[in-house]
């Protein structure tokens, strides 16, 4: 599988208002809540989290991969140092977390070299509502 870009972050004032607009503007998906982000599903591929500003990251890019690139990433990381957590703010340090709430794929966080928030995982999201899903 190549590696594509499957989520990111949008900050806005307004998040419930901002998404409404998206989805009315470019008759996207229906929106659904995921976390604290009100999610849309741009297109097969990519979702939208919409986050009411101000969003703790400057940027949040997550890349999906397949399982060997994710060890290898990991194992990279592992074999130099370089700081990884299995959620955003870094509770779990060094620690790899779950995709869904099922426990199915594989996700870490670590800093690119501008500090952004970057991610990589092994699945697309299973627990999407089915208006909203691809």
């Amino acid at each position: 599988m190549p590696t594509a870009l499957h989520h990111m972050i949008v900050p806005v004032s307004d998040r419930d208002a901002a998404v409404a607009w998206f989805v009315d503007l470019l008759e996207l998906r229906e929106p659904w809540p995921n976390a604290f982000f009100l999610s849309v599903q741009l297109d097969d591929h990519l979702v939208l989290n919409f986050a009411t500003a101000p969003v703790p990251e400057p940027l949040h890019l997550a890349f999906l991969v397949d399982d060997a690139h994710f060890d290898r990433v990991q194992a990279r990381f592992d074999a130099d140092g370089t700081p990884y957590a299995a959620d955003p703010p870094g509770r779990r340090p060094q620690e790899v977390g779950a995709v869904n709430a099922d426990g199915s794929g594989r996700r870490l966080y670590f800093r690119g070299p501008d500090g952004h928030l970057l991610e990589v995982v092994t699945a697309r999201y299973t627990d999407v509502p089915v208006a909203s899903a691809p």
